[in-house]
């Protein structure tokens, strides 16, 4: 898997964590959740899929791939500054 996204494909992650459902109509793709649209070209996706974050489901369905989501919570991890006491 090559973990190094660019700014785009971030983007898209983002809107597939954050609760958004990505749907097809037609030949487009989009990102939804409630009334609200965001467009994605279908070149982003299968660069995704390529990267190992998003898998694709034989229903035709996008999803993160289980090992993207296990990466991510790492980094989280890693990334939270550490407590301690005084």
């Amino acid at each position: 898997m090559k973990l190094k996204l660019t700014p785009t494909q971030n983007l898209c992650v983002g809107y597939l964590e954050s609760g958004f459902k990505l749907i097809q109509l037609g030949e487009q793709f989009y990102f939804i959740k409630g009334e609200r649209r965001q467009k994605v070209l279908p070149k982003t996706l299968d660069a995704l899929v390529n990267r190992g974050a998003l898998a694709h489901t034989e229903q035709g369905d996008y999803t993160l791939s289980d090992e993207f989501v296990e990466h991510r919570k790492r980094m989280r991890e890693m990334n939270e500054p550490k407590q301690t006491r005084h």
